[in-house]
């Protein structure tokens, strides 16, 4: 395999650039075609995918056998089902037993998850299944070329941990890598680092769009707004991995008029679904990574119901994971977005399955609960939740700058004690929240906690 970090030459790269160009046009029309030629595409791929790992890779050979199934009894996305699910610990305990043999071992991209729930996982992507998860993102480009107002050139703002610099998880670097340089310019700034070293080199370089972490984003943009520094207007933001509070999105909208949208990615799907400019939920890549919402005894639950969300990545022929709990809580919505895109609806991701809390009773509370209370609190703008035993929760709070710390204080708790089952909440304020390893922050962290009974 030829060397990756060797850049190619200006020709090359146009080459490049004409050929990529030429393979994303279908991908930008794709969301705007009938849900049955979206359906159609979608069983193509499944079919190539469910026959590839059937042959190549031991996980699904020795399962299929076992279960008495044959490539040919897949052919819809409803049919993975009756695959088993994958739960991340076997992930864990064995990678390389979901990786295709159809290569050596060697030929492929490893890569990692950032390890914000835990021990990392080993990932292996195929270089052309890299390339296809790029053309997934690049369903999104018409729209970020009409609101940054620039189809080549454009100016893009990397704001995400220093080893992921050229991670192939991040399309502006996937993009980078494939040599589409006149496409986009990239700089990348380093999360690591304080906003308040940040926002003069992001300003000096005057991006189009910015893209990275949304904790990250949120901070920079808190800082920038809650005092009178030079704050640059992107014509847009994207941010993956961690949230956005609504507090800062809604002053970025109103303050700046800056679009904030959301990419819902992960290392073991690519890109799952992405935002629109109506900000309605996310456009699934059904066609690329099918996706199921379950309940905690694992059965589909209809549209608009909460459960966790398992994908299926046709596209990778690596390390193959068809039916995979990813560990996200999140919704399909039942409506259609008035933008004219097929792609059917996710939610926003409203937590993971280890973020649940428990009151003091024993019950299980879902961590909107309290994120609803901490949203409608005024000079709230960033915090996240530390529960080490039932019935107690700590709350670090980022506020805005001039807030009354005892009134929000004297909120939060009023607030948590009139729930149901009441929570006794602690309420700490902090300049900044603590990162994980691989740079998220993390809303609910719930250290070996679980029901008192």
């Amino acid at each position: 395999m030829s060397d990756r970090s060797a850049l190619p030459s200006l020709a090359r790269r146009a080459v490049l650039a004409a050929r990529f160009t030429a393979a994303a046009v279908p991908e930008w029309r794709l969301p705007f075609r009938s849900r049955a030629t979206i359906e159609r595409t979608q069983r193509r791929r499944l079919r190539a995918a469910v026959a590839h790992a059937y042959e190549h890779v031991p996980y699904y050979r020795e399962t299929m056998r076992r279960l008495g199934l044959f490539p040919s009894d897949l052919r819809t996305a409803a049919d993975l089902a009756r695959l088993p699910l994958i739960e991340r610990e076997q992930l864990q305990r064995d990678p390389e037993y979901f990786v295709s043999r159809a290569h050596p071992l060697a030929d492929y991209v490893e890569a990692q998850t950032s390890a914000s729930t835990g021990e990392p996982i080993k990932f292996f992507r195929y270089v052309p299944g890299v390339s296809r998860q790029v053309l997934g993102f690049e369903r999104m480009e018409p729209m970020l070329a009409r609101l940054s107002g620039k189809r080549w050139r454009r100016r893009e703002a990397l704001l995400v941990p220093p080893s992921n610099k050229a991670s192939a998880d991040n399309g502006g670097a996937q993009i980078q890598w494939l040599g589409l340089h006149l496409r986009v310019v990239c700089s990348t700034f380093s999360l690591f680092e304080p906003p308040a070293e940040i926002a003069p080199r992001i300003e000096r370089f005057r991006p189009d769009l910015i893209r990275g972490y949304g904790s990250y984003i949120e901070a920079l943009y808190a800082y920038l707004l809650s005092g009178r520094r030079p704050v640059h207007r992107p014509k847009v933001v994207i941010f993956v991995a961690d949230p956005i509070s609504d507090p800062i999105r809604r002053m970025m909208r109103e303050e700046l008029g800056v679009p904030v949208l959301s990419l819902y990615q992960a290392v073991e799907s690519g890109i799952v679904g992405w935002e629109c400019e109506h900000q309605r939920g996310h456009h699934l890549n059904v066609d690329l990574c099918p996706i199921r919402i379950v309940d905690a005894n694992r059965r589909e639950v209809t549209p608009g119901e909460s459960g966790e969300v398992v994908v299926s990545n046709l596209v990778n022929r690596g390390t193959m994971l068809l039916n995979y709990l990813l560990g996200d809580l999140a919704r399909l919505l039942p409506e259609r977005c008035e933008c004219g895109r097929s792609l059917p609806l996710l939610s926003e991701i409203e937590g993971r399955t280890t973020d649940w809390l428990w009151s003091a009773s024993g019950h299980p509370m879902h961590p909107q609960t309290l994120r609803s209370i901490l949203r409608a609190v005024d000079g709230v703008r960033r915090f996240q939740l530390v529960q080490e035993r039932a019935g107690h929760v700590r709350v670090i709070t980022v506020a805005a700058s001039g807030a009354d710390y005892e009134d929000i204080r004297a909120r939060v708790i009023e607030e948590t004690r009139r729930l149901d089952e009441p929570i006794e909440a602690e309420v700490e304020f902090s300049e900044t929240l603590p990162r994980t390893e691989g740079g998220k922050v993390r809303t609910f962290i719930t250290p070996e906690v679980g029901s008192p009974h």
